[in-house]
């Protein structure tokens, strides 16, 4: 069974290095919050401090359930007039949305899913000249720095897909007639790039079945340990203090391809997943996989179940 995994082709991978690419991210939503308590309300809620975002400093964190389970992850930016971008996987945003809205009694904010905001991103050596195109100055060089166009919802945001590329959020017209001026690639690219790069999304690698700390929360510096109570704390706390993380999320290569995604991970047993793979410019297959931290750090050969080996590069991090 050939299963179709998406691929970094050779003239994509030419763009990264010596100029761009840039693709629409519809598997993205923007949401916004505002009011007077908006900040002091998702503190509650999240398990991110809301104190780091400034204007050049977005945050990643997530939304959990009372009993640690994630409701989904979150980026947060600052927006203008003390308002909150918050971008969620699409799958996500109605529940993100109902979640948020339903434990706000008391508080002065309004939360709602944006749909006159989308994302592009623009990756590659070059990324930063389409900046211009936005009226956007380049953002620091940390993961989530941001920069914003004054007086309008146009922001950029680094996102570690490849180096030096960036996210924009921008009106569906701005980025439809600025994409116009350049060649576009396919999604199912970026998302190759992602997979390569061992960046996992809620929705794909991980979701509500897993704890955020064995999706490596704490190594894309999405969890808090020194702020004040939140929804879902005491299990979160647990795990990292008791020693509760046995699993983590690592890039791995694998020698073939694999006949069914998820699939088994195992030595002499199962003793993992596979949750994502992809084919880079040079026709190897890299994936993500759910792994036991003392095998994966380990050297005892890993397979998949149609023999295929795999071989363990590293935590997926930021």
């Amino acid at each position: 069974m050939n299963l179709d995994l998406p691929r970094l082709s050779p003239q994509t991978a030419e763009q990264l290095l010596n100029s761009m690419t840039i693709s629409v991210r519809t598997r993205w939503a923007v949401l916004k919050a505002s009011g007077p308590t908006a900040r002091e309300y998702l503190q509650g809620q999240l398990t991110q401090d809301m104190e780091k975002i400034t204007a050049e400093q977005g945050i990643h964190s997530c939304l959990l359930t009372p009993q640690g389970k994630a409701v989904s992850e979150l980026y947060i930016l600052e927006g203008h007039d003390n308002e909150l971008i918050m971008l969620v996987p699409a799958s996500h945003a109605e529940t993100t949305v109902a979640r948020l809205r339903q434990f706000a009694l008391g508080h002065q904010l309004r939360i709602g899913l944006v749909k006159t905001l989308s994302i592009c991103s623009v990756q590659g050596a070059h990324a930063h000249t389409l900046l211009n195109d936005f009226g956007l100055d380049e953002p620091g060089e940390r993961w989530l720095s941001s920069s914003r166009k004054a007086g309008e919802d146009t922001f950029a945001v680094v996102m570690p897909e490849k180096p030096h590329g960036f996210w924009i959020i921008s009106s569906p017209d701005q980025i439809h007639a600025i994409l116009q001026k350049h060649e576009q690639v396919a999604e199912q690219e970026m998302e190759a790039m992602r997979i390569i790069r061992g960046f996992p999304d809620f929705g794909v690698e991980w979701d509500e079945s897993l704890h955020p700390l064995n999706a490596n929360l704490i190594e894309f510096d999405g969890v808090s340990f020194k702020k004040g109570c939140y929804v879902g704390q005491e299990i979160t706390a647990r795990m990292n203090w008791r020693g509760g993380i046995k699993k983590k999320l690592y890039r791995v290569s694998i020698a073939g391809r694999p006949d069914t995604l998820p699939c088994p991970v195992h030595t002499t047993a199962k003793i993992g997943e596979l949750k994502s793979a992809a084919i880079d410019h040079e026709g190897n297959c890299c994936g993500i996989a759910l792994l036991p931290i003392e095998v994966a750090e380990s050297t005892v050969q890993l397979t998949l179940d149609n023999g295929v080996t795999v071989e363990t590069l590293e935590a997926c991090h930021a």
